[in-house]
């Protein structure tokens, strides 16, 4: 139970770190390409991690392991994830990544219930419908500006890819720490936006670096998106992934969202008005009914978890 307590508050800590994400994504896409921020955001992240390896802080063993699956993750995501998700937010509104976010706990209990047998009960499935009510109540009351059609079907990507990548991580947990997966699949990642953003700026890429690190909203934005963002929120988000069932740890994603909405109120004196108090409460009841409301039978057997890795 101890573990369980302390899984549930690595993930309600982690996803809310990602809920200014957003925020911080959108400052720095104003600023240059999205490339260019994916190269610096994942340099920032290795940096990080390797400091942490370094001096002991973090402890990394891969000696002798078959990193065939946490290379298979990085691809996904943070590759491809990082990818769709970027473009996905340079063409298309606030509200309507708002909605697709609110969207990724359904996702992510279907991937549970087709790759890893974890089956919700019927009162964790309308928990998890409450809080994604709460959290459409907030976005359609979001910022405007235009949809594109690529830019909504490289979101609805980018979130089915997290979706399955939640399972994977599960999946792997048996066989690799919270702090060897994370290692590498933001190695992966670094590699892969390093070598694209030289690639696709040829010789101006060191121009365009040096340029968007000309500005402090962009340093200030790819320290958070590098070091609290990419290395805090994951080694939090995959450690409860490792303890608890797809469905009730990623449930705390919700928590993104009020994240989001208290900063917009704090720092940029937005409106709080009685629609977003009555979607607070909806989220934080459905994030409470999931994982209350959870059975043995919808928890994952060691054996299955075998069967899976």
């Amino acid at each position: 139970m101890k573990e369980e307590k302390k899984a549930m508050i690595a993930a309600g800590v982690g996803y809310s770190i990602f809920g200014l994400s957003y925020l911080f994504s959108k400052m720095a896409l104003n600023i240059t390409e999205p490339m260019i921020l994916l190269c610096v955001r994942f340099t920032v992240t290795v940096v990080v991690l390797n400091i942490l390896v370094l001096t002991k802080v973090l402890k990394l063993n891969l000696k002798g392991k078959n990193l065939t699956g946490p290379i298979l993750l990085g691809i996904l995501s943070p590759v491809l994830y990082f990818v769709f998700e970027n473009y996905g937010l340079s063409y298309t509104t606030t509200s309507f990544t708002g909605i697709m976010s609110s969207s990724s706990p359904i996702f992510t209990a279907l991937m549970g219930v087709i790759f890893l047998r974890e089956r919700p009960n019927w009162k964790q499935w309308i928990c998890i419908v409450l809080s994604v009510a709460g959290v459409l109540m907030v976005s359609l009351g979001s910022g405007g500006g235009e949809n594109t059609v690529a830019g909504c079907l490289c979101l609805l990507i980018a979130f089915l890819v997290g979706a399955y990548s939640t399972t994977l991580i599960r999946r792997l947990s048996d066989k690799f720490t919270a702090v060897e997966l994370t290692y590498v699949m933001f190695t992966v990642g670094f590699v892969f936006f390093a070598i694209w953003a030289f690639v696709q700026y040829r010789g101006e890429t060191v121009s365009m670096i040096a340029t968007a690190l000309s500005h402090g909203k962009f340093i200030v934005s790819c320290l958070y998106l590098g070091g609290l963002a990419s290395v805090g929120a994951y080694l939090l988000t995959n450690y409860s992934l490792a303890r608890l069932p797809v469905t009730r740890a990623t449930i705390f994603n919700c928590f993104s969202t009020i994240v989001s909405v208290s900063s917009g109120v704090i720092l940029m004196r937005d409106p709080f008005t009685v629609t977003s108090a009555v979607a607070f409460v909806m989220i934080l009841f459905g994030v409470f009914g999931v994982n209350r409301f959870a059975s043995g039978k919808s928890e994952k057997s060691e054996e299955v978890t075998a069967n899976h890795a």
